[in-house]
This record gives structure tokens, sequence and C-alpha cells, in this order.
């Protein structure tokens, strides 16, 4: 059976951040195409997951695929289908299964700091890789962290995974979101 956003609607799992109604949102590949994947073949269309996203209320979109997978996924149009939606989109590559790297966070001092004192004002952020679970887990992971919402990794890492079960996925990622959290605290 081939999943389409009609069959498989795009679900965001919702991680609640400030007083104000501020969330971070991690979801897969908005109109991702794949024949062949581990969890069955998709045909989504990226209209139809980018207006979900904006349903949610998402004010800006982290996309967290390397150059090459948005034509894999068949996706390239999705930076300015995004912000046609009136959604600012943030593209930060990481590779699959690794932590964030120089690409990531060079970028993040500025666009993190700006991306909490959204959160903290109310705004939604939905972040995603291809399947929403290891890159994009580690990314709300470590927004949990510099906002204040949780304190520590492993808080980090459990409410993301209440959400979306099996995320953060390798220990490579783990080990990263430790070093992480004792940065914020030095």
């Amino acid at each position: 059976m081939i999943r389409t956003s009609l069959t498989h609607p795009l679900a965001i799992a919702e991680l609640p951040v400030g007083e104000r109604g501020g969330a971070i949102g991690v979801t897969f590949a908005p109109g991702k195409y794949q024949e062949v994947a581990m969890t069955g073949a998709w045909a989504r269309d990226i209209d139809v997951d980018v207006s979900v996203i904006q349903c949610w209320g998402a004010s800006h979109l982290i996309t967290l695929l390397e150059p090459w997978e948005f034509s894999e996924l068949r996706i390239e149009c999705l930076p300015q289908v995004v912000e046609g939606q009136g959604i600012s989109w943030h593209g930060l590559p990481i590779t699959d299964g690794a932590a964030p790297d120089q690409r990531l966070l060079e970028r993040w001092p500025v666009l993190g700091s700006m991306l909490v004192r959204s959160l903290h004002s109310g705004l939604r952020i939905v972040v995603h890789c291809k399947g929403g679970l290891g890159r994009a887990g580690t990314v709300a992971a470590m927004l949990l962290l510099q906002s204040g919402a949780e304190r520590t990794a492993q808080a980090a890492i459990g409410s993301v995974r209440r959400v979306r079960p099996g995320a953060i996925e390798t220990a490579v990622q783990e080990d990263f979101l430790q070093q992480w959290a004792q940065g914020l605290r030095s």
C-alpha cells in the first residue's frame, strides 16, 4: 500500500514551550516520495502537507535534509512552497544518523536564539528530516534545552520520545545532546 497525504495525513508531534502557547512540532518530510522505505512506499502531496503545517500554526519550518535528499524525495520546491504559505524556511543539513555539524552549528547562535525568542512569544516551529526521528528529534531536543523547557539532555530526549516514539535514533545523537546541555549550563 502506498501512503499518501490522504491515506496517512501529516501528523505533527507537539512539544509545548513557554507560557504563551509556543510549541515545537516534529514530523517527517512534507511531500516526500519514496518507492522503497523502511516504513513502506510514500507518494505524498507537498501542497497538502505544507497546508497541514500552516494550519498547525507554524511560523518557521526547519528542514534538516542534505541537499541531495530534496531530489531523492522529489521535494526540490519545498522552500518556495513553504514561503508561499507565509512560513519562514530554514535549511540546516545534517547527515542521516549523525549529530549536527558545522553546517548547522555555525548558523545556530543567531538562528537558535531567534527561534527560542519566537517560542517564548507564542510562535510555533516545525522541525523535520526524512523520517522525523533522528535529526528532527535531536534538533527538537536542542530547542527544548536552549529554551529552558527542559534542563537536562535526558529530560529533553524523554520529552521528544514521549511524543515521537523512536526519536533521537543513535548514540551519536544522544552524546551530542549530552554535550549540548553541558555547554548551555557553562
